[in-house]
C-alpha cells in the first residue's frame, strides 16, 4: 500500500471508531478532523494514478455530510453505541478500501538469482518488409524490444516502474478498454509499481558468454507482460529480449516518443466480415469448433482441426492468415540483427556479452505458437518454451518433431476440451497433434507438457499479481498470483538451464514434485496409440488432408461447404 492508501484506512476506521466510542472528550472534533483528513488522503492519492482511493473519499464526504447535518439541527452525538449508524458507516468504510484491496499496489516477487537485473528499451528496423500489416505501404517493419540481463553493478541507476507515463497514456488505457472491458484508468496506478530491473545498467562482465533467450507476448498484450519471469531469468543469468509484434499488440511507445497501436474498429470489422460469410460457412464453423472442441475420439478432433486450418481462408481473418507468418519473421529478423550486430550502439556492449550462437526461443499464447515456429527455421534455436499457446503456425509443426528440446505449459484452458472416450478416458490439449510426429507422440525424453490447474489463460503473466482474491478468481482463476509465478519460474528457468546451459538438473522431475498439488504431466501417447491403430491407406489419407488445408486457399464457399 502507499502512504496515502494507509492514512486514508486509518482515518475511515478511525471514524468508525471514534463514532461508536463515546468515552472521549473531543470526540466531536476528532470526527471532523479524520472526515476532513480522509477526504484529503483520498484527494492527493487520486491524481497520482491511485483511483482505488476515489471510494474512500466518497465515503468520507458521506461521513461530512452527516456531520454537517448534526450541526445544522444541533443535534448532540449520543452517548450510547449506535448500532445502526456504526453498523452502517462500517459497511460503508469496507466498501470504501475494497478495491484498495483488491487491486493492489504489488510487488513483484524478488529475483532469486545471485545477479542484479538490467532493463534497456531499444528499436530495429526491417527495412526488407515493407507495408506489413496496418503500417503504410512505404514504412518498414518497426519493432520495439525490451531486454532485461544481468547487470554488473547497479549503483546510481534507478529500478523501472512497472509503466511508464508514455505507456499509461497510450499502452494500458488500451489494455484496459479493449482487450478487458475496463475503464482506461484502471492500470494508473502501476506507476507506483517498482520493477526489479534497473533501467541503463551496464551489462554484467565474467568473461563467460550469456545465454540468450527470445521472446514473443501474446496477441494484443504488451512486451513486459512476464516482466516476473524476466527478472527471473536475468537474475540467473540470462539476457531476454522481449519482442512487440507491432499492430498485433497493445500501443507500443518507441524510444523517439513514436506510438504505433493497432487502427481503431479492427474488432468491429472483423465481426462485419464474418457477419457477411454465407450460412453454410457459418454452419461448418460451427461443426468445426464442436469437434475440435468436444469431440469423443481422436479422430473427430483431427477432422476439426484441419477444418480449423480451412478456417482462416474462409473467414479472411487477418489474425490467422497474415500474424502468424510475421510474427515468425520478426523473430528471425531480430536474432540476426543481433547476431551480425545491426543494432543500436545503445545496446553493443550487451551484444558483445550475448551467445548468439545457440538461442531459446519462448512465448505465450500466440507468441508460444510463433516461438515453437522458430524452432523449425532457426538453426540457431536450441530449447524452446510455449506458454499456453494454441498452434497457428500449423504448416511446419503438425505431425513434425520438433528439432529441439520442448516444453508446453497449458493453464487450466485446456480443462474445457475435455477427455477422448476410453477406457481409460484421456485429457485432450490444443496441442496435441502438434510438434511431435504421429507415431512416436509421448515418445521423446526432451519434450515437457503439463498441465497448472486453476489459473485461467490470462494468469500465464503477471496479471494475477495485480489482483487479489475474489477479483482474481474471475481474471485468472483461484490459484494464488505468487504460486503461478512461482510455477512458470520454476520450469521456464529449469527448462533452459538443462536444455540451452547444459546444467546437470532433475528437471522435470524436481519441479513436478514441487509443484504436485497444482501440476500435473499432460500425456499425448493417446494421438500415438491412435495413429498407429489406423490401416496406412488411411494414414496416408488424413496426411493428403492435411497437406490440402493448408497449402493453399480453398475453393469458393459453396464447394467449401460441400
Amino acid at each position: 500500500m502507499l502512504i496515502t492508501d494507509i492514512l486514508l484506512l486509518i482515518s475511515l476506521l478511525g471514524f468508525c471508531i471514534i463514532w461508536c466510542w463515546h468515552g472521549l472528550g473531543p470526540r466531536n472534533a476528532v470526527l471532523w478532523g479524520l472526515a476532513t483528513a480522509a477526504v484529503v488522503f483520498s484527494v492527493v492519492g487520486v491524481p497520482g494514478g491511485r483511483w482505488q482511493a476515489a471510494a474512500g473519499g466518497i465515503v468520507a464526504v458521506v461521513f461530512l455530510l452527516v456531520l454537517v447535518i448534526r450541526h445544522v439541527r444541533g443535534a448532540q452525538l449520543r452517548t450510547g453505541v449506535p448500532l445502526a449508524s456504526g453498523t452502517l458507516f462500517v459497511l460503508l468504510t469496507g466498501v470504501a478500501l475494497a478495491p484498495l484491496y483488491l487491486v493492489p499496489v504489488f510487488s513483484l516477487p524478488a529475483p532469486p538469482g545471485p545477479y542484479a537485473v538490467g532493463v534497456r528499451d531499444f528499436e530495429l528496423t526491417d527495412h526488407n518488409r515493407l507495408g506489413v500489416l496496418d503500417a503504410p505501404a512505404d514504412q518498414p517493419r518497426r519493432l520495439a524490444v525490451r531486454v532485461w540481463y544481468p547487470a554488473q553493478t547497479v549503483d546510481g541507476f534507478a529500478r523501472r516502474p512497472y509503466a511508464t507515463d508514455a505507456e499509461l497514456r497510450s499502452t494500458f488505457p488500451w489494455l484496459a478498454t479493449e482487450e478487458l472491458s475496463l475503464p482506461s484508468f484502471f492500470f494508473s496506478h502501476l506507476r507506483h509499481v517498482r520493477t526489479f530491473s534497473y533501467e541503463g545498467a551496464p551489462a554484467l562482465d565474467n568473461g563467460q558468454p550469456l545465454p540468450v533467450i527470445f521472446f514473443s507476448h501474446g496477441l494484443y498484450a504488451f512486451a513486459s507482460q512476464n516482466t516476473a519471469l524476466m527478472e527471473h531469468l536475468a537474475s540467473l543469468g540470462y539476457m531476454v529480449f522481449s519482442i512487440a509484434h507491432t499492430y498485433d499488440v497493445a500501443p507500443v511507445v518507441f524510444q523517439n516518443g513514436d506510438v504505433l497501436e493497432v487502427p481503431a474498429g479492427f474488432r468491429e470489422e472483423q465481426a462485419r466480415k464474418n457477419s457477411e460469410l454465407p450460412g453454410s460457412v457459418r454452419d461448418f464453423i460451427r461443426d468445426t469448433g464442436r469437434k475440435f472442441d468436444k469431440g469423443k475420439t481422436y479422430s473427430e478432433r483431427y477432422e476439426g482441426f484441419v477444418g480449423n486450418i480451412k478456417l482462416k481462408w474462409m473467414t479472411s481473418d487477418r489474425v490467422l492468415l497474415e500474424s502468424p507468418p510475421v510474427w515468425l519473421a520478426d523473430r528471425l529478423f531480430v536474432v540476426d540483427a543481433l547476431a551480425t550486430g545491426d543494432a543500436p550502439d545503445t545496446i553493443a556492449d550487451l551484444l558483445a556479452r550475448a551467445d548468439l550462437s545457440r538461442v531459446g526461443h519462448m512465448g505465450m499464447s500466440f507468441g508460444g505458437s510463433a516461438a515453437a515456429a522458430a524452432a523449425y527455421e532457426d538453426p540457431r534455436s536450441a530449447a524452446v518454451v510455449n506458454l499456453d499457446g494454441s498452434d497457428f503456425h500449423h504448416t511446419r509443426t503438425t505431425n513434425a518433431d520438433i528439432p529441439v528440446p520442448f516444453m508446453m505449459l497449458y493453464s487450466d484452458s485446456i480443462a474445457d476440451f475435455g477427455t477422448i472416450e476410453g477406457p481409460p478416458a484421456k485429457p485432450f490439449g490444443f496441442n496435441d497433434f502438434s510438434y511431435e510426429r504421429f507415431s512416436t507422440a509421448g515418445l521423446r525424453d526432451d519434450v515437457t507438457r503439463l498441465h497448472v490447474q486453476g489459473v485461467t489463460h490470462p494468469g500465464v503473466s503477471d496479471f494475477p499479481l495485480m489482483l487479489r482474491w475474489p477479483l482474481r478468481s474471475q481474471l485468472t482463476g483461484p490459484l494464488d498470483g505468487y504460486r503461478m509465478v512461482a510455477i512458470v519460474n520454476a520450469f521456464v528457468a529449469g527448462f533452459f538451464d538443462k536444455y540451452l546451459r547444459g546444467a546437470v538438473n532433475d528437471f522435470p522431475r524436481e519441479q513436478f514434485a514441487r509443484y504436485a498439488d497444482d501440476v500435473v504431466p499432460h500425456d499425448v501417447t493417446g494421438v500415438r496409440e491412435w495413429w498407429l491403430s489406423k490401416p496406412s491407406e488411411e494414414r496416408v489419407a488424413l496426411k493428403h488432408e492435411l497437406e490440402e488445408a493448408r497449402s493453399a486457399p480453398l475453393p469458393e464457399y459453396a464447394v467449401i461447404a460441400q
